[in-house]
Parts: structure tokens; C-alpha cells; sequence
């Protein structure tokens, strides 16, 4: 037997694990320059090994391996990008936890807080961040109907919260 560049096991005669082991060390540059960190491209190198391993009995050319590899590094990485872009990476956090300057009165907040999250999710992409609707129903993975619908009745639901809100403030006064 064999043991392989990395020195970590033994090479068999599997095709497929002599590939792995002859350019392990040029999948893993490539898997570095797509994330930028060493730890996150060993562990897209191998998330992408992982899915090729399966079907590699149907790779009948084995200069096309790497491409394989490689394509399922990319697709994995855009994956767990679409998965995590939202969030805001900081080195510094905040003393306190602070409101968005922009998040308007408290009441509204409130009502908001208390629709279903999709309701919620679908209020907020349309009227605060001021997408389209059929952006929205491709950000939430549904229909455009369905969009119109959460629209619609967080709407109504929001209206109704602060309107009983409001007639609760005058007869107090």
C-alpha cells in the first residue's frame, strides 16, 4: 500500500482516492482563494469530496475529477454564502443592543413583532427595504399570489393593532 502526499492514510487502488491524494494540496489553494480562510477551505474541500465521493463510479474520465471537485466547491460555497449573506460580521459588538435609527415609533414595532414571520418577513422586503413584490416572493421562496396574500392580511392585522391602539389612547385622555 501506498500512503498518500498528505501523510494522513493509506492510498488503495481506487481511482478515485489516488486522484484525492495527488491533488489534494491544489484542490485545497483552490478551495482557499474561494473562501479566504484556510479553516473554512478545508472544510469546503471536504463538504465537496463528500458530495463527489457517491458518484464517482459515473466520472468515466479521471482528468475530469478535479473538475467534478471543483464544481461542487463552487456550488457549496455559493450555497452557504446565499445561507449567511445577510449577516453583518463585526469585530467591535455594541454596549447595548440599540433600535435602527430609521424603525419608526415603538407601537408599530410592536405590531410588527407580533405577526407571523413570514407576514413579517414580507412586510418588511416590500415596504422597508422597498422591493418589489416579485422580488419578495423570490426572496421567500414562494409565489408571487402568496406574497400578496401575507401583504394583505399583515396589513389588515397592522391597521387593526394600532387603530384599537389609538381609540385605547383617546378615551383615556
Amino acid at each position: 500500500m501506498k500512503r498518500d502526499s498528505r501523510g494522513s492514510g493509506d492510498v488503495d487502488g481506487d481511482p478515485f482516492d489516488v486522484f484525492v491524494a495527488a491533488r489534494y494540496q491544489a484542490l485545497l489553494r483552490s478551495a482557499f482563494l474561494i473562501t479566504g480562510n484556510v479553516h473554512d477551505a478545508r472544510d469546503l474541500l471536504h463538504d465537496a469530496l463528500a458530495r463527489v465521493y457517491p458518484k464517482r463510479s459515473t466520472i468515466r474520465d479521471p482528468d475530469a475529477a478535479e473538475g467534478y471537485v471543483r464544481t461542487a466547491m463552487v456550488r457549496t460555497h455559493v450555497s452557504r454564502w446565499r445561507r449567511t449573506r445577510r449577516e453583518v460580521l463585526t469585530s467591535v459588538l455594541p454596549e447595548t443592543a440599540q433600535e435602527p435609527a430609521d424603525a419608526g415609533d415603538g407601537r408599530l414595532a410592536e405590531a410588527l413583532r407580533a405577526l407571523p414571520k413570514r407576514q413579517r418577513a414580507a412586510v418588511v422586503l416590500r415596504y422597508y427595504v422597498d422591493l418589489p413584490v416579485a422580488r419578495v416572493a423570490e426572496e421567500l421562496g414562494c409565489g408571487v399570489p402568496t406574497v400578496k396574500t401575507h401583504l394583505a392580511r399583515a396589513v389588515r392585522a397592522l391597521r387593526q393593532e394600532l387603530s384599537t391602539e389609538k381609540e385605547l389612547a383617546q378615551n383615556v385622555r
